[in-house]
């Protein structure tokens, strides 16, 4: 290994995993076309950090908000020109009756980085966690999390139009009891009024375990289905095409599903409903679609899913960064809030080991506690001093806080509405040795408690004898065989139509959740544009970009090997079974 990987890797491996944070990838689809969205740009900001704020400031329009970290009551009905961004851990909840949050005639609307709690989906009549409504346009919802809503996760109904779903999670958990159905575009076969509007688009957009059916179902509008994730074990069905739906379905990722597509004639004769060089593994029942669909009157870059390895590593990118992962306001540059104050946890830290406290009231909750854990990151995982650890976090329920012991110095956990973050990066100093860490809950009439392991190494890897790896596995810039957008830069070329596979690869458990830290865990060091990949030895390396696009894949026989790759920027590096994100300056 050349000195400049050695002073990196002495340094503590400061490119290894890094807490979840998506970057700011652009508005695409429906909600470009009729003159744009922009939400509240070009009127003033506010940051609002209670219910009140949040309701009265969204309901007016005209206005760009930022959303402290908590958990707002709905429900929130949403006006005009506005933008709406969410703090990490900003919570808006579905009442007993009623919407989360409603667009109801609302135009110029943008959601991003929230997430929707529901009250449970159950076979009753009542509203959607997140409902866009009665004529509304121009809509972008981009990278939010919507679980557990009482009649739907998101309806788009009654002739809205020109809206973009993006980087967002669908789920239920186990509040939910019945008609787990997740989208619902058009909401009757009688409504004819709907005919020439609900133009919605949906990409990287991740149905996640306890969706059953809808994802989406579709009358009269004209929906474009492209570059997602369905992998719920509970499927009935993904899209289900009913009267007169045009549905464009392409690029996307299907995993050990009962049904990729539904067509449904019994209310009427549907118009299209085409299957469009999807990648379809272990899906129960095949169903090859029918008729032409029409063609986007936008421009969208497409990721291939051709092979395993490419839709794998759609997969994960989707996996990483679907849901509100964006940056708090004002970090990163994307956006400039009117208030730059952020939440303080206390803690405190040695070079032994850490422990932090976090409470969200001085109440007792009612119910019994729980801590729900949730996240890329193990609760068992090795790290190098210096290194950062793999993000986790514990969704709280019956409790108001909760607290952690045992951690190693630089990582805490922090509260960020209902959910407990544990994060950091290992102090340079902390001592080599098992940290063993517990959560427990504050604030409930009862307590639940989690723990794991944290082992920090000494930032050696054991049996590294080659001083330099071989450059005839650099990755050179040239043109790419798969579809990128025109202002993407050029990206290295996959050195072949299927990247090679070994038994490892083939083997692999469908829908494995990434960055799953187990020993021998595989380490990252970069110097320049140069990345050092250790202990990948037996292991198939994919490397790809932010958005899922294989760059490259090759079977590694040797512990150490560099990359030369093409450009600054971030990058997913996939080896095995585990996946990290790397920072190349």
């Amino acid at each position: 290994m050349n000195s400049k990987l050695i002073a990196a890797l002495a340094l503590g491996l400061a490119t290894a995993a890094t807490a979840v944070t998506s970057p700011d990838f652009p508005m695409t689809g429906f909600a470009t076309q009729n003159g744009g969205t922009t939400g509240g740009k070009g009127y003033g900001e506010v940051t609002v950090s209670t219910t009140s704020e949040l309701a009265n400031y969204a309901k007016a329009g005209n206005k760009i908000i930022y959303v402290k970290p908590g958990t707002y009551a709905g429900p929130i009905n949403v006006g005009s020109n506005v933008t709406i961004y969410g703090y990490q851990g900003a919570i808006i909840t579905q009442p007993t009756s009623g919407s989360a949050m409603k667009l109801s005639g609302s135009k110029n609307v943008i959601i991003r980085n929230l997430k929707f709690q529901g009250i449970g989906a159950h076979d009753d009549d009542d509203e959607d966690c997140l409902q866009v409504n009665h004529e509304s346009k121009n809509v972008w919802i981009d990278h939010v999390d919507i679980y557990d809503g009482h009649d739907g996760n998101l309806d788009i109904t009654n002739a809205s139009d020109y809206v973009t779903i993006s980087w967002t999670k669908f789920s239920y958990t186990s509040k939910s009891t019945g008609h787990q159905f997740s989208n619902l575009i058009g909401n009757s076969k009688t409504k004819t009024s709907d005919r020439g509007h609900l133009n919605v688009t949906f990409h990287h957009t991740w149905w996640a375990d306890g969706v059953v059916e809808r994802m989406p179902r579709v009358r009269f509008g004209k929906v474009h289905v492209a570059n997602n994730l369905f992998d719920s074990k509970n499927t009935s069905y993904c899209v289900r095409a009913a009267i007169e739906a045009n549905i464009r379905i392409e690029n996307n990722v299907f995993l050990n599903v009962q049904k990729a597509l539904d067509l449904y004639t019994s209310d009427g004769a549907i118009t299209a409903a085409q299957m469009i060089n999807n990648y379809e593994e272990n899906v129960k029942k095949k169903e090859a679609g029918m008729g032409t669909a029409f063609k986007p009157s936008y421009s969208m870059s497409l990721t291939d899913v051709s092979t395993q390895a490419k839709a794998y590593a759609l997969r994960d990118s989707i996996k990483l960064y679907a849901g509100a992962t964006l940056p708090n306001p004002g970090s990163n540059g994307t956006v400039t809030p009117a208030s730059s104050s952020s939440q303080v946890v206390a803690s405190s830290s040695s070079a032994k080991s850490s422990s932090s406290v976090a409470s969200s009231s001085s109440s007792v909750a009612a119910g019994s506690a729980s801590l729900t854990k949730h996240g890329t990151g193990s609760s068992t995982q090795i790290v190098a001093a210096g290194a950062p650890i793999d993000e986790f976090y514990f969704t709280i329920a019956g409790a108001t806080g909760a607290t952690v012991s045992g951690l190693p110095a630089g990582v805490t956990g922090s509260l960020k509405g209902s959910d407990f973050y544990i994060s950091g990066t290992v102090s340079a100093s902390a001592a080599s040795g098992d940290y063993k860490w517990t959560v427990t809950t504050t604030g409930g009439s009862t307590t639940a408690t989690k723990s794991g392991t944290i082992t920090v190494t000494d930032g050696k890897e054991p049996g590294t004898t080659s001083s330099s790896s071989s450059r005839n596995d650099n990755v050179e810039s040239s043109s790419s065989k798969e579809p990128v957008s025109s202002s993407s830069d050029t990206q290295a070329e996959s050195s072949s139509d299927a990247v090679p596979e070994s038994n490892e690869s083939k083997n692999e458990t469908q829908g494995t959740t990434i960055a799953v830290n187990t020993a021998p865990q595989f380490q990252l060091v970069t110097a320049g544009r140069t990345l050092n990949i250790l202990g990948a030895a037996g292991k198939t390396v994919n490397i790809m970009d932010m958005q899922g696009r294989l760059m490259y894949g090759k079977f590694i026989q040797t512990h150490n090997f560099d990359i030369v790759l093409p450009r600054a920027g971030m990058y997913i590096v996939r080896v095995g079974h585990q996946s990290r994100k790397v920072n190349v300056k």
